[in-house]
């Protein structure tokens, strides 16, 4: 069987599994912001010429984790994501040579910048990808670098969501005005009010609800919340 036709059956394995999203990059091709860091950290990318991405969009990744995750593993779904994953390279890829950088590391992998040049996903005011398809319900789970003559996703760049989007709701929905439509989101100003006693913010993103591409992949309510519970923690250390 061709690499190709692995590749595609591989492909479908992981959407079965909510993994829905899945491109090749060339690693000779990523431009210095993204190989730069990755080199200084002691990455090995010139030994590896491609860059596998694995992601997922809507709710399904969510509904196969409750099932197949006990939860008192730490990290379920990057436990999942990255258990599939390693499915995916051996029962798909034949196991090449190959080197983890995500999840489960501390390399600086700029995933959205990776997302962007996948197709995937152009910035929003949030401050985090917004992709044509998903919306802003969509996340990167793994990011593996590969030993093998797969072929190069070809991109494809559709118009970006928020160029078309008159009204931006975003804006209007954040209760402390850290979103602009064409400035950066305002960081400081977010995490502090969702650190705060009370704070509506605390397990969810009242301007991220708002937004209104492809409601019809937005998480489930306790999906969101385990997000941003999850990801308090880390605010606290910085702010």
């Amino acid at each position: 069987m061709n690499t190709t036709t692995l590749l595609t059956e591989g492909r479908t394995f992981l959407a079965t599994q909510g993994l829905n999203l899945l491109a090749v990059l060339d690693c000779a091709a990523l431009p210095p912001e993204v190989s730069a860091p990755l080199l200084a950290s002691g990455v090995p990318l010139a030994d590896f010429p491609r860059l596998l991405l694995v992601g997922h969009g809507g709710q399904r990744l969510w509904e196969n984790v409750q099932t197949a995750v006990s939860a008192a593993i730490p990290d379920p779904i990057d436990t999942f994501s990255w258990e599939k994953t390693a499915v995916f390279l051996r029962n798909y890829l034949h196991n090449p040579p190959h080197f983890r950088l995500y999840p489960g590391t501390d390399y600086p992998v700029p995933l959205g910048r990776l997302g962007e040049l996948a197709g995937w996903s152009q910035p929003s005011p949030l401050g985090i990808g917004i992709s044509p398809v998903y919306g802003l319900w969509f996340a990167y789970r793994t990011a593996v670098l590969l030993n093998a003559p797969l072929p190069v996703t070809t991109m494809e760049y559709g118009q970006r969501p928020c160029d078309s989007c008159e009204a931006k709701p975003c804006v209007g929905g954040c209760p402390v005005t850290a979103v602009h439509p064409t400035q950066p989101i305002n960081f400081s100003a977010c995490a502090q009010h969702r650190l705060a006693p009370t704070s509506p913010c605390a397990d969810q993103c009242l301007a991220r609800l708002a937004c209104p591409i492809a409601p019809q992949h937005r998480y489930s309510r306790e999906q969101i919340s385990y997000h941003y519970r999850h990801s308090l923690p880390s605010l606290r250390r910085y702010f």
